[in-house]
């Protein structure tokens, strides 16, 4: 048979009340955790909002620097490649009015800025601008792996104001710019070839000044208002050929 322990009153109503007594800090505490979590979150979204507002200036100055420079970047592409186009149309013309005297031939060079403004207004995005920008066309006669001649050798031009034109400058459209090539520089890039035949050969520049389409002061402050792109290509002409 089972024995019945009995307990008294008082102390069965004195453990009841401990029992509650820490049910009560248990929930109290539990409470004060939930504050105090809730308070840690509050902190920590106000922190990442106030972050958030510290770097976003940076990011649309990152972001609108970036398209400023897409840009620039296309519209050097378009120059390489109308530098390419009008280089392999000069390819295929002659030089010279009298190809054994070779004497000058006008409609050479402005054949090849047709060709450049056609190439140009297939692009739609650049305007060339007659007071600073120029296309400039230089021939080179080369044999033995060396340049022997320069075309067209250098003349006074009425377009230049009655200035020289030709020679080492190269032929300008505009007489703003001069290539940026000598003939010691054909005479470097060629050297490596150890054997090669006589050979003509055209090469066509373009000088442009990228004016900042955006105008951006944390980038022409560094670079300017403009940068003055130069592009070129090189092509063979077999009627320059010595």
């Amino acid at each position: 048979m089972g024995t019945n322990v009995s307990i008294p009153i008082a102390t069965y109503n004195k453990g009841r009340g401990w029992i509650m007594c820490l049910l009560g800090w248990s929930v109290m505490f539990e409470k004060k955790e939930n504050i105090v979590v809730d308070k840690l979150k509050r902190k920590s979204k106000g922190q990442s909002i106030v972050e958030f507002a510290i770097l976003l200036p940076l990011l649309l100055m990152l972001l609108s620097s970036l398209i400023e420079f897409g840009f620039a970047l296309n519209e050097y592409l378009d120059l390489i490649d109308t530098t390419r186009e009008t280089a392999r149309f000069l390819s295929d013309q002659t030089p010279f009015s009298d190809p054994d005297a070779h004497t000058y031939r006008e409609a050479f060079y402005t054949d090849g800025v047709a060709e450049m403004q056609r190439t140009l207004s297939r692009a739609g995005w650049i305007n060339l601008d007659s007071t600073k920008d120029d296309l400039v066309i230089s021939v080179f006669a080369v044999a033995d792996i060396t340049v022997q001649t320069r075309y067209p050798l250098t003349f006074g031009d009425s377009r230049c104001g009655g200035a020289n034109n030709g020679g080492e400058m190269g032929w300008r459209m505009n007489c703003k710019k001069s290539s940026n090539f000598l003939e010691a520089d054909i005479n470097s890039r060629i050297s490596s070839v150890s054997s090669a035949p006589n050979t003509g050969i055209v090469l066509v520049e373009l000088f442009y000044d990228y004016e900042m389409k955006l105008g951006l002061p944390w980038v022409t402050g560094i670079v300017g208002d403009s940068i003055t792109f130069h592009a070129y290509s090189f092509a063979p002409n077999a009627a320059s050929e010595p």
